[in-house]
């Protein structure tokens, strides 16, 4: 009896041992929740919060680059006393410092002195209507800003990377982006280079050639109006040449955001504009002297688009611009066209004309309009496969090299003139150079070389199919 006596006592007390600690856990704060929750709060990850200032529409920075005031009209930003746009990104990050700063640690609530700590004359200092936050040196270790607010006198340690944009300058602060262009789907490139001729290209669906290429190729392409008219350009052509760099055209400097003498930036007579446009982009390029050498890389000065801010650039982004010549973009055929948009040619003594005879007309088949015309030289009808050789070699007819020095006198010895079937005519002029070469113009100022053994053939031919 006595036994179980003992039994039972032991199994009271165990019992209330257990419940005892039950309600002990019970009653103790959940340390994985406390934990969650100083991290949700952001404690434990950024520290004290030491400026949470509320709707900010004006703030003043000032720092060695000088001191600036920015306000807030609608949703844009503007530094007072500047026209420029602005970097949303760097005024975020500004904004963020007088609403949301964390310090990593308290080093001091009342510090009797705070020059040891460089904020009796802080380096940087932002202010708004609701804070002003101070920052002083780095600590030795260079990890970490001593910061204070004019909130209290304790002196914070902050993290240095979150005190970067109180350090900003205006070269920080304005909008140094440069609009993307897409070179596989460039629209118009337009180059004007001091002491060169103009050049420009564009897509131009209603022109004839362009029309020809794609009718044939089911591909787009540009085609050359100055300072050749008419000239075909292969939009893949120019990936090696001019627009080479075109991923590279970025600013990387500010200079002067109102300068009142562009002539000391050569601005004033740039040594290249440039216009390039893609199907959503177009941006704008002009470029002056060159900038001074900057680890050992040269940068040249420019203007983008209407903006007022001079910039520096990278030279080698601009450098295919200013040295860009004709033959860059050109294909090397002197006129080149469908024959399906001819209607006659004028080949020196000869005339070569598609009629449109009996059934002998554009014919449609399976969807494709055929060229069944007949075709005659100087009166001569000649058969299709004699005549689509006989084609293929005129318009076969291309320059060596380009010579726009290259003068002329006199008459031309030949004149080709292909008649399109839109109206429209390209005549194409050729002069004596020497033993070896026409000068061929087109416009008023380009001149191609041409082979005269190349034309000497075609006009042999010429004379064999007409007789």
């Amino acid at each position: 009896m006595k036994k179980k006596l003992i039994m039972l006592l032991s199994a009271v007390i165990v019992l209330a041992l257990l419940l005892g600690a039950y309600v002990f856990m019970e009653s103790r704060p959940d340390e994985s929740t406390e934990e969650e929750t100083k991290e949700d709060n952001g404690f434990e990850a950024l520290g004290e919060k030491i400026a949470d200032a509320k709707d900010i529409d004006e703030f003043t920075v000032t720092n060695a680059n000088g001191s600036f005031t920015f306000k807030k009209k609608g949703d844009e930003w503007k530094a007072e006393g500047y026209s420029n746009s602005l970097d949303k990104q760097a005024v975020d990050e500004m904004t963020s410092v007088l609403s949301a700063l964390y310090a990593e640690k308290t080093v001091e609530e009342n510090p009797e002195s705070i020059d040891k700590y460089g904020l009796e004359k802080p380096s940087a200092t932002a202010m708004c209507s609701d804070i002003s936050v101070y920052v002083g040196d780095l600590t030795p270790d260079k990890k970490y800003f001593y910061v204070k607010t004019d909130k209290g006198n304790a002196v914070y340690m902050v993290e240095a990377s979150l005190c970067d944009s109180i350090n900003y300058g205006l070269n920080d602060f304005i909008d140094k982006s440069v609009p993307k262009i897409d070179r596989d789907s460039i629209q118009e490139v337009e180059i004007k280079a001091k002491g060169k001729e103009d050049i420009y290209v564009c897509y131009d669906p209603d022109n004839p050639i362009a029309r020809d290429y794609a009718e044939a190729n089911g591909l787009a392409t540009l085609v050359m109006e100055k300072p050749v008219a008419n000239m075909l350009v292969y939009p893949y052509s120019l990936h090696n040449s001019v627009l080479k760099n075109i991923s590279n055209l970025n600013v990387t400097d500010l200079v002067e955001a109102a300068p009142s003498d562009l002539s000391k930036y050569g601005l004033d007579d740039p040594v290249v504009q440039v216009k390039l446009r893609d199907t959503e982009n177009t941006v704008t390029l002009k470029a002056g002297s060159m900038a001074p050498v900057q680890n050992d890389l040269e940068y040249i000065y420019v203007l983008i688009d209407d903006r007022p801010e001079v910039f520096t650039m990278d030279y080698r982004s601009v450098e295919p611009f200013i040295n860009a010549s004709i033959a860059d973009f050109s294909e090397k055929f002197i006129s080149l066209y469908q024959r399906s948009k001819v209607k006659s040619i004028e080949l020196g003594d000869y005339k070569i004309e598609l009629k449109e005879e009996g059934d002998n007309k554009f014919v449609k088949e399976d969807g494709v309009l055929r060229d069944k015309r007949n075709t005659y030289i100087n009166g001569k009808a000649l058969d299709r496969d004699t005549f689509t050789s006989f084609y293929e070699q005129l318009i076969g007819i291309g320059f060596d090299d380009m010579d726009t020095s290259a003068k002329v006198q006199g008459s031309p010895q030949l004149v080709i003139k292909f008649n399109l079937t839109d109206g429209s005519s390209d005549t194409a002029e050729y002069y004596d150079y020497n033993s070896d070469f026409y000068v061929v113009k087109k416009g008023d100022n380009t001149s191609m070389l041409v082979n005269k053994q190349t034309v000497a053939r075609v006009l042999n031919e010429a004379a064999r199919l007409s007789k």
